[in-house]
């Protein structure tokens, strides 16, 4: 009696392993197909110079709004738009955008995959406000958009575009938030493959008081690092700089400020445990006693917020201002820098970065970066891209651009990220149930 019940639970063990195996085997054996979305570099406005950098001559592209959607080699590693965004097909690299007017303003901006929702902390709708939302469908059929608008008097009423496939349009900042100063916005896409970009310029009359190129904010977060904040004495004395912040959820944040600097680190006064009242846009005034230079902020929330920074810093003999935005952690990536020689700005507790240079005549060089809080590294000279081979912990990154016409900032991020489909396989089960 003993060995019959032994041998049958002999038995119903065999076939509890024999069921692993083969559920095993049939979950080893789907195969997924990895690829990079293509990426949407932003439009070229009447009177404004945009130039895209990109790392390959033999990068494939195409322009949105074109009747032809074939892909064709760029043939440079800095192309000049007309009017049209642009659509590459870079595999990974992070193309980089810089736009001008000419001896007024500069501005740089990051090229992304389409994204179902991105947040602008920038811009005004006062009797200043030129600045323009650029709406940019690259599918192939008809996109829903709805733009939200928050300001210092709270929420304003949702404006809902409907974009043909294969187009653009421009919404004029002062149409979405009429009068106020300080505003965010955030596009959601209801459908379709979706981009957006804010481009901030001011008047006062006749007097043209600059512009920039606004990157945007994947999505609110309690914990933000924003570092490449430039520090331009002027007659000794520290600029004025500008920290917006809005809180989207329905409980108020409170937040705390960190500064990083080559001065070392500290909160500023009245920056501890702050109160933010939620759904208003609020600017708040800093003034950091630190050298001239750079300097980072590092913001902790116990609700998720988003946040930026406008500074004024001077360029060729052109006082222009820049939005500083959120640079997230420090990942493996590629970026393309040819043209624009910038300089790296790297925060952190214990900064280790491992990367390399690619250059102009072919040849690469790596490099690593180390420190404490704050370190700047100059991009050297003929560089056309920029990889990011191996971060620490908590390590973040922006560049900051001197140009002709102005200053630039962007963050170092990656444009798109690698994505995973299932392969469907066939299965004689599905024909023979």
């Amino acid at each position: 009696m003993k060995f019959q019940k032994g041998a049958v639970l002999a038995g119903i063990i065999t076939l509890i392993l024999l069921a692993t195996n083969l559920f095993d085997a049939n979950t080893n054996s789907r195969q997924y197909s990895k690829s990079y979305p293509a990426v949407l570099c932003p439009p070229n406005p009447a009177g404004i110079t945009t130039s895209t950098s990109v790392a390959s001559k033999n990068t494939p592209f195409y322009r949105i709004g074109s009747k032809s959607t074939k892909l064709v080699k760029i043939k440079t590693l800095r192309y000049s738009s007309v009017s049209d965004p642009i659509l590459l097909q870079t595999e990974g690299l992070t193309p980089v955008s810089f736009q001008s007017r000419t001896g007024v303003w500069a501005g740089t901006v990051l090229c992304t995959a389409p994204a179902t929702s991105q947040w602008f902390v920038g811009g005004t709708s006062d009797v200043s406000s030129k600045g323009v939302i650029y709406l940019v469908n690259s599918g192939l059929s008809l996109s829903i958009v709805d733009i939200s608008t928050w300001s210092e008097t709270g929420e304003q009423a949702v404006k809902t575009i409907s974009l043909k496939a294969n187009s653009s349009v421009a919404i004029k900042l002062d149409s979405l938030a009429p009068g106020d100063s300080s505003i965010v916005v955030n596009v959601v896409a209801r459908s379709g493959r979706v981009n957006s970009y804010l481009v901030d310029e001011r008047v006062n009359g006749l007097q043209r008081l600059g512009g920039d190129s606004v990157n945007a904010i994947s999505a609110p977060s309690q914990n933000f690092v924003i570092t490449g904040i430039p520090q331009q004495l002027v007659n000794e004395r520290a600029p004025n700089h500008y920290l917006r912040m809005f809180v989207p959820g329905i409980a108020d944040a409170n937040f705390t400020l960190e500064l990083l600097s080559n001065d070392g680190r500290f909160i500023p006064t009245g920056f501890n445990e702050r109160r933010l009242v939620s759904g208003k846009v609020v600017e708040l005034k800093l003034n950091p006693k630190v050298s001239k230079g750079v300097f980072a902020i590092k913001l902790t929330s116990d609700q998720p917020i988003v946040a930026a920074v406008r500074s004024r810093a001077t360029s060729n003999g052109n006082s222009d201002f820049l939005w500083i935005t959120p640079s997230p952690v420090l990942i493996p990536m590629q970026i393309a820098v040819a043209g624009l020689l910038p300089k790296i700005v790297f925060a952190g507790d214990a900064i280790s970065v491992d990367l390399r240079v690619q250059y102009l005549n072919g040849k690469a060089k790596e490099q690593s970066i180390t420190g404490s809080d704050l370190v700047t590294w100059q991009v050297p000279n003929n560089a056309i891209a920029i990889t990011i081979l191996r971060a620490g912990n908590d390590n973040h990154a922006g560049a900051l651009v001197a140009a002709r016409s102005g200053y630039a900032f962007f963050p170092i991020a990656t444009g798109a990220e690698l994505t995973k489909v299932a392969i469907p396989s066939s299965n004689i089960r599905v024909l023979n149930p």
